[in-house]
């Protein structure tokens, strides 16, 4: 007890020094030196608020910041801190699994955004109950919708069709923004790639209305209509493409050489978002649809018609 008084005096002995010197005065300790540079420091810890417990929260924004420095196995490290102390935070859950990712751990990160899905299914069913369409905006959502995307990636990566189509339809049930029109088209792409692609076609129109992501959307019922024998409805949608995007063709035949590393900054219209769609898209253009993309751009230019100056086809 006579220590804790002791403690409790000294403090407020240091908050009246500190209250009445300045930095550059005499310390009124006696000893003749600047305060600064005698007892100011020493005042200062003796008055500082002891310090909490970390904040899980403060511990997954640090490990963000460290996953986006490509720094997977600190973030990783981060993640875990914070998941210790609030075991509900699937948002750290679904960052370990993210780190996994980038670091080639793909069993691991599968076992780790599996287990954020299940945590995040209450939420996600409630929202898909009500309808909801613009999920990504709850920040309660947030985890689920990125879980499920890039296991839906992953799976498509590892050949897992079937596995890539149920995680990324989780995402645009209940999302129809930026990040569900991406399971869209990555959605479609992998009905194509399976065979069926009269399929991809419902999955891709609802896409067409994104800012973001229309004229991609176009692009990929050009490649379904066409799969799906609607050589005609094709080049509409071709046609509709090309008008938003005269690089596209460049691009899938590769005529383009550039690469891009960060496909987040691409604008739409813009020559790197038609480079994007041939590295994300690309390999589902066989033979077959690049000639088709030849000639429809031979007829084209035989007519005259420039993609800047093609008004939007009618389906």
């Amino acid at each position: 007890m006579a220590d804790k008084k002791k403690q409790e005096s000294g403090s407020e002995a240091a908050r009246t020094r500190l209250a009445g010197t300045g930095r550059n005065e005499p310390c009124p300790c006696g000893s003749t030196k600047k305060y600064k540079r005698c007892h100011l420091q020493e005042d200062e810890a003796a008055t500082a608020p002891p310090q909490g417990p970390p904040d899980p929260q403060e511990l997954v924004a640090a490990a963000w910041r460290l996953f986006e420095q490509r720094r997977p196995g600190a973030a990783e490290k981060q993640f875990k801190a914070a998941l210790a102390l609030d075991a509900t935070l699937t948002e750290a859950r679904v960052g370990i699994g993210m780190a996994r990712l980038q670091t080639g751990d793909h069993d691991g990160a599968r076992t780790e955004l599996g287990e954020a899905i299940k945590m995040s299914q209450t939420i996600a069913a409630a929202l898909e109950k009500k309808g909801v369409k613009d999920a990504f905006n709850d920040k309660a959502a947030q985890p689920y919708l990125r879980a499920s995307h890039a296991l839906g990636c992953l799976a498509y990566d590892q050949e897992r069709y079937d596995e890539a189509l149920e995680a990324l339809r989780r995402v645009f049930a209940i999302d129809e923004g930026a990040v569900g029109t991406e399971a869209r088209l990555i959605t479609a792409k992998t009905l194509v790639k399976v065979g069926r692609p009269a399929e991809a076609i419902p999955v891709l129109e609802p896409a067409v209305a994104s800012e973001a992501g229309g004229a991609r959307a176009e692009l990929g019922l050009t490649l379904a209509h066409l799969k799906a024998g609607n050589r005609a409805v094709a080049e509409q949608a071709l046609g509709r493409a090309l008008l938003a995007n005269p690089q596209f063709g460049k691009a899938l035949l590769g005529h383009v050489r550039a690469r891009v590393d960060s496909p987040v900054g691409a604008a739409p219209g813009s020559r790197e978002e038609a480079v994007v769609y041939a590295q994300t898209y690309g390999d589902v253009w066989d033979d077959d649809a690049k000639q088709f993309l030849r000639e429809a751009l031979a007829a084209r230019a035989g007519k005259g018609v420039t993609p800047e100056a093609s008004p939007p086809a009618t389906p």
